[in-house]
C-alpha cells in the first residue's frame, strides 16, 4: 500500500521540522508550505491524504486557508487538522465551521499527534 502524503503548513521552520520528523518516523510522506497561500498552491497541484495547518500565520492564517481549501473539489473531503498555541475557543470554533476536522494544541507530544492521525486518517 502506498504511503499517505501529509501537507504541513506553518510559518515556523522549527515546527515544520518537528512535525516532519514525527510524521516521517511514522511512515508518512511529508510536503511543507510556509504559509496558507503556498499551501493553497500545493493543494491545487497535489493530492494530499491529510493537511496540518497552523492557526496563526501572518500570511493567510489557518482558518482562511481551511475556508479556501474546502472550496476546492480536490480538497473537499481531505481532513484538516489545525495546530494552535492559543486556547481561544472562538478561533477554534471558527476553524471548525470553516471545515477543519479537529485541532491539536501546541506543545504536543508525538503520542498525541499519532492519536489525532489515527482518528482522522486511520
Amino acid at each position: 500500500m502506498a504511503k499517505k502524503t501529509i501537507l504541513i503548513i506553518d510559518d515556523s521552520a522549527s515546527m515544520r521540522a518537528i512535525l516532519e520528523d514525527m510524521l516521517t518516523d511514522a511512515g508518512y510522506n511529508v510536503v511543507e508550505a510556509v504559509d496558507g497561500y503556498a499551501g493553497l498552491e500545493l493543494v491545487k497541484k497535489t493530492k494530499f491524504d491529510l493537511i496540518i495547518t497552523d492557526l496563526s500565520m501572518p500570511v493567510l492564517d489557518g482558518t482562511a486557508f481551511v475556508r479556501e481549501a474546502k472550496k476546492m473539489t480536490s480538497c473537499k473531503f481531505v481532513p484538516i487538522v489545525v495546530l494552535t498555541a492559543e486556547g481561544d475557543a472562538a478561533k477554534l470554533e471558527e476553524a471548525k465551521k470553516a471545515g477543519a476536522s479537529t485541532w491539536l494544541t501546541k506543545p504536543f507530544k508525538e503520542k498525541q499527534l499519532r492519536a489525532v492521525l489515527q482518528m482522522v486518517i486511520g
